[in-house]
């Protein structure tokens, strides 16, 4: 039971070393002067890259959630990428195949890393955009992988990037009328070219930035699956949860520092900080409750899962943004955790699926009851 604002979603037994590695590293990965690719060998190194993966979470999924909640406290970046290893660890585990025997071991124990470029598959599935990828054959019956994706994150050298494509089976047939796939490519293939780095607000140690795919040769066992329904299906309630335990670490992080700034003039704040806290516990605690339902017999719907999300993600911002206030000018100071908290939040509504396609698959949902 959540009973604290402070208090974190469930206990899980992190190495100490590993939790100061992250806080005394934040600033340097968050300028981009290092990168996450060490924290992702760190966290697989010590088994916590996997905890509760698919087929059944056998509620452990909690588990994993504490565990990049408490990353989130001290570096948003290492969660983040965490978070993107650990959906592809989950993607591979659910799916199966070759691929999966031999690239989940090394997922698994942080020897490769996983990106998941999922947003336009999220996007086509509202019915907001096209996928941006398809395959097609060439003349010699090789499969052939095209098209950008706007956005990805743990971009390194050993990266295999997860993503949804049409499938043309014909050439005669239209990239339009093809089939929606889930794809697994690595980065080191012939034909990627990976994109500029950018001068981001935060967050620039995730190695995030657009790929441009030209004719990149594709096997047939990397169709990892031809069902894009029930892939999404599967996929997205795991994604959102894991999602939200993000948001929740930075949150509960802002209110730890903001709350003993209530002194003085900053008394003001003090009723405002404090209907954030409830608002905190409460979603907390529906976290709670709802997860066990995930790969149950009574599966939780978007409508249910979807506002939890946005929620975790709304109260990271505006906890991060009162601390910056109560924290006069240190929060103004780009070296400060303050003012690091507060960037990194900026990110957390354009983070796939954006608090813009949330409230916008919400209203939908309301209107279609």
């Amino acid at each position: 039971m959540i009973s604290h604002p402070e208090q974190r979603l469930t206990h899980v037994s992190i190495p100490e070393q590993l939790l100061t590695y992250a806080a005394s590293h934040a600033h340097r990965i968050d300028a981009g002067e290092e990168t996450t690719r060490e924290a992702l060998a760190l966290v697989g190194a010590a088994g916590l890259a996997d905890v509760g993966a698919a087929p059944k979470h056998h509620g452990s999924l909690l588990q994993q959630a504490t565990v990049i909640e408490q990353f989130a406290e001290k570096s948003l970046s290492i969660a983040f990428s965490l978070w993107c290893q650990r959906m592809c660890i989950e993607y591979l585990s659910f799916l199966g195949g070759p691929c999966a025997q031999e690239w989940l071991p090394k997922f698994r124990a942080g020897e490769a890393v996983g990106s998941s470029a999922m947003a336009p598959a999220f996007r086509y599935a509202a019915g907001l955009g096209d996928l941006g990828l398809h395959i097609s054959r060439d003349a010699s019956g090789q499969l052939r992988l095209s098209g950008r994706l706007g956005w990805a994150s743990n971009l390194f050298s050993d990266a295999i990037i997860f993503a949804a494509a049409k499938l043309t089976p014909d050439q005669a047939d239209t990239v339009e009328s093809a089939t929606p796939v889930i794809v697994a490519v690595p980065l080191a293939s012939e034909g990627i070219e990976i994109g500029p780095e950018l001068e981001l607000l935060a967050l620039r140690g995730t190695a995030s930035t657009s790929v441009q795919l030209h004719n990149v040769p594709l096997s047939d066992e990397q169709i990892m699956t031809r069902d894009f329904d029930a892939f999404l299906q599967r996929a997205r309630p795991v994604l959102s949860v894991l999602q939200a335990s993000f948001c929740f670490g930075l949150a509960s992080e802002s209110f730890r520092h903001a709350q003993p700034r209530l002194v003085g003039v900053n008394q003001v704040f003090e009723t405002e900080v404090h209907q954030l806290a409830d608002r905190l516990v409460k979603a907390k605690q529906d976290f709670i409750d709802i997860l066990p339902r995930i790969d149950s017999e009574n599966p939780p719907v978007p409508s249910e899962l979807l506002p939890i999300r946005l929620e975790a993600g709304v109260l990271a911002k505006q906890l991060t943004t009162l601390e910056t206030m109560l924290s006069g000018s240190q929060g103004f100071v780009t070296t400060s955790d303050v003012n690091r908290r507060y960037r990194e939040a900026t990110f957390i509504p354009l983070q796939a699926p954006s608090e813009a396609q949330l409230r916008w698959e919400l209203m939908q949902g309301n209107n279609a009851s």
